[in-house]
């Protein structure tokens, strides 16, 4: 066998190597490679630093996916949404009716990013950078209450195709307009305590005008049936 030869058989030896190498991790290693390199750019993001000391970790969980109480997950949601929201409540804009407590549910925000004085603790490119690394996060796994009728579930569907929230929203919650938030899997409590603001008018910021007309005829109980329907989809699923 000449050199040529040995050279045209080494290589061909080489290439199917690599492809039973991508045909074990179930694909190729370029693409597992990027994978990896995206992981180790979200772990290094700024937002993730600031995200833990601005004790926003402290109400929304690891990584903005194991929020407590009635507060929302943020993984994945709508970078420019999340910007919006964030420097709506900072700056008094965005309102919430009471908790358990009887204190509006976004004080503890307020009171994590600004000082007794009034003094605003973080900057507008800090939001952004938070608003940022928390968008590029896989969303948290649905965690629907345990005590959810089917009959409700199914009537939420109904109901939120034909007040028309697919409009903003898309089909399932999960594909919404540019700066809206998605709702698929979130929180029950959470869609339950919002779609009430702004059907009573007591969270009236941002794009919840357009919103008003679609809930302002909502029972209590039809808002409740929407909420368990989204909160079963999972948005993680492929």
């Amino acid at each position: 066998m000449n050199n040529i030869h040995r050279h045209v058989v080494w290589a061909l030896g080489l290439g199917v190597a690599l492809s039973l190498a991508g045909g074990i991790t179930g694909q190729p290693l370029g693409v597992t490679a990027t994978a990896k390199a995206e992981e180790a750019k979200k772990k290094k993001h700024p937002g993730k630093r600031l995200y833990m000391r601005r004790t926003c970790i402290a109400c929304h969980g690891r990584n903005g996916a194991r929020a407590i109480q009635d507060y929302p997950n943020l993984a994945g949601q709508d970078k420019k949404y999340l910007i919006n929201q964030t420097l709506d409540i900072i700056s008094g804009k965005r309102k919430a009716s009471p908790d358990a407590q009887g204190k509006p549910r976004t004080e503890a925000m307020v009171g994590a990013l600004i000082s007794p004085q009034g003094e605003v603790r973080i900057t507008k490119e800090e939001v952004e950078k938070i608003a940022d690394w928390l968008s590029q996060l896989p969303p948290a796994k649905p965690n629907p209450p345990k005590d959810l009728k089917p009959e409700d579930i199914e009537a939420g569907k109904k109901l939120y195709k034909k007040k028309r929230c697919q409009t903003c929203h898309g089909k399932r919650g999960d594909k919404p307009l540019k700066a809206y938030p998605y709702i698929a899997g979130q929180k029950y409590a959470y869609i339950i305590n919002q779609m009430k603001d702004i059907r009573d008018k007591v969270r009236t910021n941002g794009k919840v005008k357009v919103m008003f007309n679609f809930v302002k005829k909502l029972k209590d109980e039809e808002i409740a049936q929407i909420a368990a329907w989204l909160s079963t989809i999972d948005r993680t699923a492929k």
